[in-house]
């Protein structure tokens, strides 16, 4: 009798075994379903960010291939005049030498480097009607020697020759005044090495930047 008993007392054993077995296995079962709507769920989500890199990586080519495209059409009207056009912060600019529109230290345009200055003033209104125009000063690292009392450092100085620009654009070019606005950098942003004089003459400069439209300037 006691032998029965035992032996059923192991069948009893075994069956809530069994039963705790199965139960444990539907639980890693629903576990595991889980785990792989979550896998599924990055999944489609990583895509998803793959697609938007993609587009966003062909929407900077184009840009790059349109502001290249400019700079070469720009580059090829004012061959011979002294001007460079290159990229600068995602804008197409004109870059013309310091020595071709003042005397130095002076804020006076040259009467040589007017005929220049149209020809710039007519690209700007033909080729880019719903731009803005950033005119910028720039100089070399010298301290101001002339005019000293007029102008307490490079940025005064680099605005006003900015200005005498600008102002020859709105006066003598008919560039609306709402379409140009001017920036003095002073020293602060050379291209060149301030050690050499050839290094100094080319951080003396004007750059026109034409602002792609929408890109808040």
């Amino acid at each position: 009798m006691q032998e029965k008993y035992c032996l059923a007392r192991k069948l009893c054993l075994l069956g809530f075994a069994g039963v705790l077995a199965v139960g444990a296995g539907c639980s890693e079962v629903k576990h595991l379903r889980v785990e792989n709507q979550q896998l599924n769920a990055n999944v489609s989500s990583l895509q998803q960010e793959n697609a938007e890199l993609l587009s966003r990586t062909d929407q900077y080519k184009s840009e790059l291939d349109r502001l290249e495209n400019s700079r070469r059409e720009l580059e090829e009207k004012l061959r011979g005049t002294g001007a460079t056009v290159k990229i600068k912060s995602g804008a197409v600019a004109v870059s013309l030498p310091g020595a071709i529109l003042f005397d130095s230290g002076q804020t006076i345009l040259r009467s040589q480097c007017k005929a220049v200055l149209k020809k710039i003033a007519s690209i700007v209104i033909t080729a880019a009607p719903n731009e803005m125009v950033r005119i910028e000063g720039h100089t070399d690292n010298d301290p101001i020697s002339k005019q000293k009392e007029k102008y307490k450092s490079n940025w005064e100085l680099s605005t006003a020759r900015a200005a005498a620009v600008l102002h020859f654009f709105i006066e003598d070019c008919g560039i609306p005044p709402t379409r140009v606005y001017i920036a003095g950098f002073g020293q602060f942003q050379p291209i060149a090495d301030n050690t050499s004089t050839a290094g100094k003459a080319k951080n003396r400069r004007v750059e026109f930047v034409i602002i792609p439209k929408g890109s808040g300037g």
